[in-house]
């Protein structure tokens, strides 16, 4: 019997879904939709995503009638509460009931959660994701702990969206004459197709509007630092400090003793904007010097493959 792997990673802005190979461990189906945490777009819509994606998997596995999935991880954003993940595990639950499928083994955790474990191979590390939103977790061998990831409204300092919203705000305060003169309007206003302030004002209100559309504001900071904005150099400095202080908090919460240490990093925010890279490691440099900051160099799908094969092998 052909046994398979599903991984299902969730984000705000996106949803990827891979079939693997249990024993290769390849990829042999791959789809991906929009985003699915339930606490941006609701319990209904999130479902429905779900639910196409398993419809999919299904059409895919009919292929193959000797078959079972021997593990399933649902690594979802928005489960940030033992409240979160039981509404989660219902959304799951829910879109499996409207197929076949047979899974063994169900894997059902917060997204960042489970790519930590993926990235540090379930060693002693540290994960922290600037993408949409900003949080961070570190694992010492023995328990998870996690600062951030509290979402758009009163946190996430550092990332995607947060400098999308400083970009919109440096843009309000130039046409008021309250802030400094940045290329940012430009790029804003050609991208939304816009001509003036009431219009980018207008925006935010409109029903379409969605984070994940602020969020894109925040692409532009990395050029205009190119460019030498004043307005954006200041924000990116903004941010790599803010994104520093939640690695230090994180660090601080597995009472991390100055020993060799990885402190991996993923998400747009950080990976696309060098000054934001640079400042964020001279500043961790600073307080915990045998911290070593890398990369993310794949997709988080990829490390979630490799956390749900490693489950996988312990059956």
């Amino acid at each position: 019997m052909k046994q398979w792997l599903l991984i299902i990673d969730g984000g705000a802005t996106k949803t990827a879904c891979a079939v693997v190979h249990a024993e290769s461990g390849d990829i042999e189906y791959s789809i991906s939709a929009k985003g699915s945490n339930y606490q941006a777009i609701g319990v209904e819509s999130a479902t429905a995503i779900l639910q196409e994606l398993l419809a999919n998997v299904e059409t895919f596995l009919q292929k193959y009638p000797n078959s079972q999935i021997a593990v399933a991880t649902f690594a979802l954003a928005g489960i940030d509460s033992p409240k979160d993940h039981a509404i989660v595990v219902a959304i799951v639950q829910n879109a499996l009931q409207t197929t076949q499928l047979q899974i063994d083994t169900l894997i059902i955790e917060n997204d960042a959660e489970a790519t930590l474990l993926g990235v540090t191979a379930g060693q002693a590390g540290a994960l922290l994701i600037a993408g949409t939103g900003a949080i961070a977790y570190a694992f010492d061998g023995q328990r998870i702990v996690r600062v951030g990831g509290w979402g758009h409204r009163a946190g996430d300092e550092g990332s995607g969206y947060w400098l999308g919203q400083e970009v919109v705000r440096a843009i309000f305060k130039m046409e008021d004459g309250r802030g400094k003169p940045t290329i940012l309007k430009e790029a804003v206003y050609q991208s939304l197709g816009i001509q003036d302030v009431t219009e980018l004002a207008e925006w935010l209100f409109r029903p379409s509007y969605t984070n994940a559309q602020l969020a894109k504001m925040g692409s532009f900071v990395a050029k205009a630092v190119e460019q030498k904005d004043a307005c954006a150099i200041e924000i990116s400095q903004q941010a790599a400090h803010e994104l520093a202080i939640l690695a230090n908090a994180v660090l601080k919460k597995i009472n991390y003793q100055n020993t060799p240490f990885n402190l991996y990093c993923n998400g747009g925010a950080i990976k696309h904007n060098p000054l934001i890279l640079k400042i964020f490691t001279e500043e961790i440099t600073f307080m915990y010097p045998q911290v070593d900051i890398i990369l993310c160099q794949h997709q988080p799908i990829t490390y979630l493959i490799e956390r749900t094969k490693r489950a996988y092998d312990c059956l």
